[in-house]
């Protein structure tokens, strides 16, 4: 992938670019734990994304829907996620890494 074609901020991170777009296939139910952990990690390192301030720099463009702008607590994850530094990320990707593996043992 080019440096021209690499203009999203997860093009930057494709291991946790690939793990978030797994969500996509979870169910609501399957999701929400998830979230709700990533939200906490991000709390934990990096408490001031989840000002109310920063929340008003989130845009919703309604021309360019992705799958995850549907579901608001997905929407707010990818729009934190969006701001938050590599050492953040890196915390998120590990996380994602076993609680997704964790769903696969338990889907069969």
């Amino acid at each position: 992938m080019s440096e021209k074609q690499m203009n999203r901020w997860d093009d930057q991170h494709l291991t946790l670019s690939q793990k978030l777009n797994t969500l996509k296939d979870l169910t609501e139910i399957e999701r929400g734990p998830i979230i709700k952990e990533v939200m906490a990690l991000l709390a934990k390192y990096q408490p001031n994304l989840l000002d109310t301030e920063n929340a008003f720099d989130f845009p919703l463009n309604l021309k360019r829907r992705r799958w995850y702008d549907d579901d608001p607590y997905l929407w707010a994850m990818f729009n934190t996620l969006k701001c938050a530094n590599k050492n953040s990320l890196t915390k998120v990707e590990l996380f994602l890494s076993s609680a997704l593996a964790n769903q696969q043992k338990m889907m069969g």
